[in-house]
């Protein structure tokens, strides 16, 4: 979810909005002089090495949300249940807007549901709900969304440059540690592809940590977004095995570039993966049905084909800079603009 936030913020600067990312560095207690200075003298280098802002972004590294901390601002986002536990109310800070993305959270720890539903039930936050599944999520809490404006991919950084036509027996998917990303049922997935399709090619890519990869199975490791171009533009086929997704924005990434989607039915997937238009939908935490799917479309080029190209035109009209236009107006309307 922090990725999209990011996007949001650098589409804003370019249509000109005044935008400051904070990123605190918990502290615990009240902060000292020492630990303030110590976050501030950070600011020029923020701990986010994976992301380019905008160069009109201020980028504040700060010890606190509340408190005297935030920029003065007419919408102040929250970006996760724990940023509406920590922040206060405060004049300064306009109008209250959480960008809801912690399905997977909600089904994994139920543990935590206390927390994060009154985090996420503040009668002083306004909700954006950023799936289908999501808005589903926050009224089983008993708080309607405001609005749902579903994410999308930043202009260009996903696309077609290997023909669909022209992919060989390419098979891959993401690998995260999370319980409720099913890797379990990934790595049967693969292992049964590779038994009925000696010549496929099954790769993975992810940060490998607490997972014993399959000998079918090729680890990539972790990846930049143009290396995740290369990789995607390779696949003929990719495959989402989770339990729950807010959004999925792997499987996204994937069909931008030509890949031919299988997904589980996840939650946030189906708001984009529609069955037999430009994807299959499997049960969750079925391998097998996962691997009788891959292996259709492996042993039909027509269709995997086919699905392809749709999922290539539908992707391209989910974007960052459309989302960030529909977030905007919701922006205005909250605080009475327009």
């Amino acid at each position: 979810g922090y990725k999209g936030h990011y996007q949001y913020a650098n589409a804003f600067a370019s249509q000109g909005k005044q935008v400051t990312v904070v990123l605190p560095i918990p502290i615990s207690g009240h902060p000292t002089t020492k630990q303030v200075l110590w976050c501030f003298l950070r600011a020029p280098r923020p701990p986010i090495t994976w992301f380019t802002f905008h160069p009109a972004i201020d980028v504040r590294v700060v010890p606190s949300v509340s408190g005297p901390y935030l920029p003065r601002a007419d919408v102040t986002v929250l970006t996760g249940w724990q940023t509406a536990e920590r922040i206060t109310k405060s004049p300064k800070r306009g109008a209250l807007v959480q960008i809801v993305y912690d399905y997977e959270i909600w089904m994994e720890y139920p543990d935590r549901r206390p927390r994060i539903r009154a985090a996420l039930t503040r009668p002083d936050v306004q909700r954006i709900a950023t799936s289908s599944i999501v808005a589903d999520m926050l009224r089983e809490m008993g708080s309607e969304p405001y609005a749902t404006v579903t994410a999308g991919l930043a202009d260009g950084d996903f696309g077609v440059d290997v023909p669909i036509e022209d992919r060989r027996p390419v098979i891959a998917f993401p690998l995260r540690s999370q319980p409720s990303k099913d890797m379990n049922t990934a790595f049967a997935a693969a292992e049964a592809i590779g038994a009925a399709l000696p010549g496929v090619t099954i790769l993975c890519f992810g940060d490998p940590s607490g997972e014993s990869v399959p000998p079918s199975v090729q680890s990539l490791g972790r990846l930049s977004d143009a290396e995740l171009r290369e990789l995607y533009n390779r696949c003929a086929v990719f495959m989402l095995t989770s339990r729950y997704e807010g959004w999925g924005l792997p499987a996204l990434e994937a069909m931008a570039c030509g890949a031919a989607v299988v997904s589980t039915r996840n939650g946030g997937t189906e708001d984009f993966v529609i069955d037999g238009r430009n994807g299959l939908l499997s049960p969750v935490g079925n391998p097998v049905a996962m691997a009788t799917a891959v292996l259709r479309l492996l042993s039909n080029e027509t269709e995997r084909v086919r699905l392809a190209k749709i999922g290539v035109q539908d992707a391209s009209s989910m974007t960052v800079t459309k989302a960030a236009r529909a977030i905007g107006e919701v922006f205005s309307r909250i605080i009475g603009v327009g």
